[in-house]
Formats: C-alpha cells, sequence, structure tokens
C-alpha cells in the first residue's frame, strides 16, 4: 500500500477514530450510573450552615417558598456529601476517577444512609468512602452495607461531633400533589446543599432495571429537580422529614426523578444498625432469568416474563408452597417477578412470618399458591452453598473471559490508532 493509500481515506480513518472515542467513553458512562464521575476533585467553598440540633424545628409557612426554606433549616445540617476515588482502564490508559454523590445521616452514632451506586466504582461497590459533613469537614467512611439490588447502601463514620440525625416520615402517608424538597449535591461538590422543590407527582411507580441500580419498583415520583449527584441524598415533605432516598432520573424528559420510599428502608437501616448486617428473606431456591432457561432448554418458555424455577431446597418457605423444579413464577403479592433482580427486591418487603400469595405457571396452566416466609436461610443450606459456588465461580470465569476480551479491543484499537498517524 502506497502512502497515499495508507492516509488517502482520511474520513474512514476518523471515522474510525470517532467510533472508538464513543466506545470507550460509552463503556466509561455505562459504569457511571445515576451519580456523577469526574476525573478531578473540585473542592469549592460554599456555605456553612449552623453545627446547631435544628432536628426539633417546628414548620409552619405560609406559602411553598418559605416551607422550602423552613425544610432546608431543618435538614440541611443531616445531609452529606460522598465521594469515592479509584482507577479506571481507558482507551488512553489508565485514569484516575471520582463518584460524587448525596447521603443522610440517619442515627446519632453516625450511621448514613445513600445510594448502593453512590459507593460504587468501577463496578464494584468501594469500601472506604469519603464524607463531607454540612459544616464542609471530611471525614473517612465505611461502607458497612450494600445491595445493589435495591440500590441501598449504609455507611459509618466515626465522629466525636454532634450529628444531627434526619427525622424520619412516613412514605405511606403520602398524597399526589403533596409538598416534596429534594436535598443533595448535584453535579459535584462545588454545589453542595442544593434545595429544589416540587411536588409529589405519582406513588408506587415501576421503572424497570437502571444503571447503576438494581430493579426499581414501588417508587415515588416527583417533579422536584434531581440530577447525579443528588443521588443518596432525601426527598422530605413539609414538616422536614425524610420520606424517600433520591435514586434515579429519566434523563429522557424533565420533572421525573424518582426516590426509594423510607418505609422501605426503614427495617432495613434499624436492622444494620442492630446487628451489622440485613439477613434476607429467602424462598430457598434456584432460579434463572427466561432468556437463561430459553436457551438452556432450546425453545421458548411458557410465558413472557418471570422466573424458571429449576431448584428447590427441602425444608424452604418454596418447597413448604408446592413449588417444584420447572415451574415460573411470574408475581408475588401484587408485584410481577420479571428477573431474578426483581425476585430479590419484591422480597425485601417481608419479614419472617409474613405471607404472601405467589402466582406460577406449570405445564402451561396458571396457578396460585401461599408461601409463608420462615427463619430459613439460605446461608445455612450446605447444599445451596455448594450450588451458589458454583454459580458464583461460573461467573467469575465468564467476566474474566469478558475482561480479557475487552483490554483485547482496548489494544487492537490502539494498535489501529497509532498506525493511522
Amino acid at each position: 500500500m502506497d502512502k497515499n493509500n495508507k492516509y488517502g481515506n482520511k474520513n474512514y480513518g476518523m471515522g474510525k477514530i470517532l467510533i472508538i472515542i464513543a466506545l470507550v467513553f460509552s463503556l466509561i458512562g455505562g459504569i457511571i450510573g445515576s451519580a456523577i464521575t469526574t476525573y478531578k476533585l473540585l473542592p469549592q467553598e460554599s456555605s456553612k450552615t449552623s453545627s446547631e440540633d435544628n432536628s426539633k424545628i417546628t414548620i409552619s409557612a405560609k406559602d411553598n417558598m418559605t416551607v422550602a426554606s423552613a425544610v432546608a433549616k431543618k435538614s440541611m445540617s443531616s445531609v452529606v456529601g460522598i465521594t469515592t476515588k479509584g482507577v479506571q482502564q481507558s482507551f488512553f490508559g489508565q485514569v484516575e476517577v471520582q463518584g460524587v454523590g448525596s447521603g443522610v445521616i440517619v442515627d446519632p452514632k453516625g450511621y448514613i444512609l445513600t445510594n448502593a451506586h453512590v459507593v460504587k466504582l468501577n463496578n464494584k461497590v468501594v469500601e472506604d468512602v469519603t464524607v463531607r459533613l454540612n459544616n464542609e469537614k471530611d471525614l473517612q467512611g465505611k461502607t458497612i452495607w450494600a445491595d445493589e439490588n435495591v440500590d441501598l447502601a449504609i455507611v459509618k463514620i466515626n465522629t466525636k461531633d454532634k450529628l444531627n440525625v434526619a427525622s424520619l416520615g412516613d412514605s405511606d402517608a403520602l398524597s399526589i400533589g403533596d409538598a416534596a424538597i429534594a436535598i443533595g449535591n448535584p453535579i459535584s461538590l462545588q454545589f453542595s446543599q442544593t434545595v429544589t422543590q416540587g411536588i409529589i407527582s405519582g406513588l408506587d411507580r415501576y421503572v424497570g432495571a437502571v444503571s447503576g441500580g438494581g430493579y426499581m419498583t414501588g417508587l415515588i415520583q416527583t417533579d422536584a429537580s434531581i440530577n447525579g449527584g443528588n443521588s443518596g441524598g432525601p426527598l422530605l415533605n413539609a414538616e422536614g422529614e425524610v420520606i424517600g432516598i433520591n435514586t434515579v432520573k429519566v434523563q429522557s424528559a424533565e420533572g421525573l426523578g424518582f426516590s426509594i420510599p423510607i418505609n422501605f428502608i426503614k427495617p432495613i437501616v434499624k436492622q444494620v444498625i442492630e446487628t451489622g448486617s440485613y439477613k434476607e428473606i429467602s424462598m430457598g431456591m434456584l432460579t434463572m432469568n427466561l432468556n437463561v432457561a430459553a436457551q438452556v432448554f432450546n425453545g421458548k418458555t411458557d410465558v413472557e416474563k418471570g422466573i424458571f424455577v429449576y431448584k428447590v431446597y427441602e425444608g424452604s418457605p418454596a418447597a413448604g408452597a408446592g413449588l417444584v423444579a420447572g415451574d415460573i413464577i411470574t408475581k408475588i403479592g401484587k408485584d410481577e417477578v420479571t428477573d431474578n433482580n426483581a425476585l430479590k427486591s419484591i422480597l425485601y418487603k417481608y419479614q419472617e412470618g409474613d405471607s404472601a400469595e405467589v402466582t406460577y405457571v406449570r405445564k402451561g396452566k396458571v396457578a396460585k399458591t401461599e408461601v409463608k416466609f420462615s427463619n430459613y436461610s439460605i446461608e445455612n443450606d450446605k447444599e445451596a452453598q455448594k450450588d451458589i459456588k458454583a454459580q458464583e465461580e461460573a461467573r467469575a470465569r465468564e467476566y474474566q473471559k469478558r475482561q480479557e476480551e475487552q483490554q483485547d479491543l482496548f489494544n487492537r484499537f490502539r494498535q489501529e490508532f497509532e498506525n493511522g498517524f
């Protein structure tokens, strides 16, 4: 090939370069999720707020603007900024990245509630984070619990300072049209302690699986402005009580933000603070998504949405309900079971001793049964743990394979990039 031919089709070469760059940044964007990731920390001066205890302030206002101001005065000091740092592989090599989100203090001993994707970087939950208090003091924090399926995490800080704890409200008492105020750090800590107001515009919303989070159902919809960096911050009512944790915004529309209801979160927070972890309710079965089941069994399943049961463990709630391998579960209570992430999120709604109606399909026929959730623990079931370990090892091998393929792709693109100039 002569020199002119090598470089002759410049549009073609530049087209490839643009595709490469677009691919690189699309890969990075997929990791970011709803929190903000930046390449450089931008610490900025922001107005200091008094550290006095404002949790006992009683709000009485004549108009919405005054309500928002009073809510901010009562609740601002309980809202924190959370940052994570790490190294990310890009087309141009390794780069240092930083994630920024929000959180809210829920216990005087230093427990902070936030989103799982706020403490996630490079597709992994980060144990060590930096927490910026309302008085601009930075403290080291530890992620002591996180579950990406419900997009929640709890961070712990240790300090001798008196912390202002947020008041938790009753999300079950909400009505459409109620006032809603969001506090957080949109975009970066440069805009920390930003307050926006709106109304509750919808309840019990479902937005499915989202980037950086899991299966999102039962959410509060609000038109209070929620942007990247607001994630993990509180949604408050007119009394300054936390009614939800801001988690996701629909990027293609304005005024469509969603929060996880605080009543869903309360039992999780209580158990994590008391025990250091959260014991999840288990039905005692192994399941697979329908698309995987169709591939495994070389054919279509009987329904379009649901999860395929391929093993039920003896003595489990699933066994007690009469479920067997081959059943396809489509609903638990009123919630549709669309995949494994959905199942896990739905089970968070139940406690030991609760019962729920299960809708399933067996040999093409729809049936219903009742499952009673017991103290059965899949972690203590030796047979189940053996199966789970085998699954995890298979997933790890698949992940490693994808990582190697991605690295090969980067290397080939880089070689073409270098040869083209």
